[in-house]
């Protein structure tokens, strides 16, 4: 009697010869997916550092200062336009850096369209807008290239008139500004104890120091983690330690607000 077990070997190379193919095919869209994703993230992230940092120089110009990251002063006018959309071009460029030529995005950086974003418009509005193809990095049957698009959109720190566009007809109440966890409001909005004021110091130096409050500094959850050595940023009354002066953490969130809702607040000893 002839046993059927010699069949075995033969059938089982149909088989890999058949699953092989399939296997390579799902592997390679998982990879791509996944460089689709970083892509995007590492945009998302690059337009917001640099949105962030153009609101940041838009306060700054709007003061006479020195802008942060730039040289120099100027007027505000210097960053709008097509002068402004030229800038965060270039910033995305050096925060994405030669990786992205080398991406699942079609012509690398070149392939990036900036045409949308408008900078300065309208009530000082900081809109940066690319749009870009992304493509497998290995070509696969039936994954076309398609179209993505990354956003930022954020108002320049220029100041603004509280009363713009309002019918202030009857009302009498006085409008004040307070800060997130301050306790005193304050009747400018230039008062200096608005303006975070951020001190840099050696970080061998933080076992030393002490806020206002007595209280000992932590690594920001953002940008202070695996800080060893160099200089970092504190404020007088803040926990953390920075190791960028553009960290989210360091914005401070102002708020108008009728002198009837300040609650416990007092008035600021400087411009209450």
């Amino acid at each position: 009697m002839r046993c059927r077990h010699h069949r075995l070997p033969g059938s089982m190379t149909v088989e890999a010869s058949l699953a092989l193919p399939l296997f390579i095919f799902f592997f390679a869209n998982i990879m791509t997916m996944f460089n689709i994703v970083k892509v995007q993230s590492d945009m998302e992230a690059a337009l917001h550092q640099t949105g962030s940092e153009m609101s940041l120089m838009a306060f700054d110009l709007r003061f006479g200062e020195e802008s942060l990251g730039a040289e120099g002063g100027g007027a505000v006018d210097t960053l709008a336009g097509a002068a402004g959309v030229f800038y965060a071009k270039e910033k995305v460029r050096q925060y994405l850096g030669d990786g992205i030529n080398k991406s699942v995005v079609m012509d690398g950086f070149e392939g990036m369209s900036f045409i949308q974003s408008k900078v300065l418009f309208g009530n000082d509005i900081i809109d940066l807008v690319v749009d870009y193809k992304v493509h497998p990095l290995i070509p696969v049957i039936g994954f076309n290239e398609f179209g993505v698009e990354s956003r930022y959109f954020g108002r320049a720190w220029t100041g603004y008139d509280i009363s713009a566009g309002l019918d202030m007809e009857g009302v009498e109440e006085e409008m004040v500004y307070v800060t997130e966890h301050g306790e005193v409001y304050h009747r400018s909005i230039d008062c200096e104890h608005l303006r975070l004021k951020v001190q840099s110091v050696p970080f061998e130096d933080l076992k030393h120091l002490r806020n206002n409050d007595r209280k000992i500094y932590y690594a920001c959850e953002y940008c202070g983690e695996n800080i060893g050595g160099g200089n970092v940023f504190i404020t007088g009354y803040g926990e953390r330690y920075h190791s960028s002066i553009n960290c989210l953490a360091l914005k401070r969130k102002i708020y108008t607000i009728p002198i009837s809702e300040v609650g416990g607040r007092r008035a600021c000893s400087t411009c209450g």
